[in-house]
């Protein structure tokens, strides 16, 4: 099994680029994701979303960044932060797919692959003790769960998905109901 420390000390980071220019900064930027101190791991969210995502926008370093945040979320050793997390991964995929449109957009290419690759780390915390996380967990699952290659999953995060359903708002609970029932018919 791949750890957070393989993905860090594995990927060559030097090579990429995040909305700043040369990545060689983020193993020590990203590392706090893992039980970091509270002050820490902020600034470790602040990068994931100004450096890997800002504005919407994808990097060649956003791909590796998010296999890392998926080792965190599943890695035993984390018992904060999960909600924020999820919610980041959820906007790279959000990001990745609103970007399938356009031509010449590796990064967001890269990323939209790896969806279902990332899915699981998702599908681990649908029912997550703390309400916020099962929340983030769920919206992330929505979000990828549109995209080829995770339709077998659909059918054992629907209930997940439904339950709890009063924890979102009125419109995501309705676009839950929708994703359901069409996948139930097969859409």
């Amino acid at each position: 099994m791949t750890t957070p420390e393989d993905i860090l000390a594995g990927t060559a980071w030097a090579e990429l680029e995040h909305a700043y220019g040369p990545a060689d900064d983020l193993p020590a930027l990203l590392k706090p994701l893992l039980n970091g101190d509270p002050g820490d791991f902020a600034a470790a969210m602040h990068t994931l979303a100004w450096n890997l995502n800002h504005q919407g926008t994808l990097y060649s370093a956003t791909l590796p960044a998010t296999r890392y945040v998926a080792a965190v979320l599943t890695d035993p050793r984390t018992k904060a932060g999960k909600a924020a997390m999820l919610s980041w991964l959820d906007s790279v995929a959000g990001s990745a797919i609103e970007f399938e449109e356009f031509e010449n957009e590796p990064d967001a290419d890269a990323c939209r692959a790896e969806i279902p690759a990332l899915y699981p780390a998702v599908a681990a915390n649908l029912e997550h003790a703390n309400p916020i996380v099962r929340v983030a967990a769920r919206r992330a699952a929505l979000t990828m769960l549109y995209r080829p290659g995770l339709e077998a999953e659909r059918r054992a995060a629907a209930p997940h998905l439904l339950a709890e359903i009063d924890l979102l708002t009125e419109a995501e609970q309705s676009v839950v109901r929708d994703a359901v029932r069409a996948w139930e018919s097969g859409a």
